[in-house]
């Protein structure tokens, strides 16, 4: 989002990438889970698929701020750069 957005506007950004790095591909063809048959192509990358994974192993009850979220989503993925 590096130049995109102006900057006089209230938004909470995050990526899985920065200006001068790519992300890391996750459930592509020939890891294990890759995608389903017929996809050529990966579903998401490590930082997406771990932020939503976090997401859905919360307990209903159990409430994460953005903040929260993204340096355990961050922690988690710093592991595997």
């Amino acid at each position: 989002f590096d130049g995109l957005l102006p900057a006089n506007i209230s938004t909470y950004v995050t990526t899985a990438a920065n200006p001068t790095e790519s992300s890391w591909g996750y459930y592509c063809p020939g890891m294990n889970p890759g995608p389903p048959k017929g996809y050529n192509t990966c579903l998401g990358d490590l930082y997406s698929i771990t932020w939503m994974e976090n997401v859905d192993s919360l307990d209903s009850a159990k409430k994460e701020t953005l903040l929260e979220q993204y340096r355990i989503v961050k922690q988690l993925v710093s592991q595997n750069h």
